[in-house]
């Protein structure tokens, strides 16, 4: 038996038993409210740092013009 087709066979095993542990998806799937909080939270503050340089960026051209 060739060295590679070891490495594949024991590598095959390790794959078919793997189950991902991810705190991330945990948090979706287990805390239903706070992830999606968290989420709502990190998409409005960054909708809110581009609003709020938007506005700096127009105050700063009206006050040139």
């Amino acid at each position: 038996m060739n060295i590679f087709q070891v490495i594949d066979s024991y590598q095959y095993e390790m794959e078919s038993r793997y189950q991902e542990k991810s705190m991330l998806t945990n948090l979706f799937t287990d805390h239903k409210f706070i992830g999606w909080l968290g989420l709502f939270i990190v998409f409005f503050s960054i909708f809110a740092i581009f609003v709020f340089q938007f506005l700096e960026w127009e105050s700063n051209d009206n006050n040139k013009s």
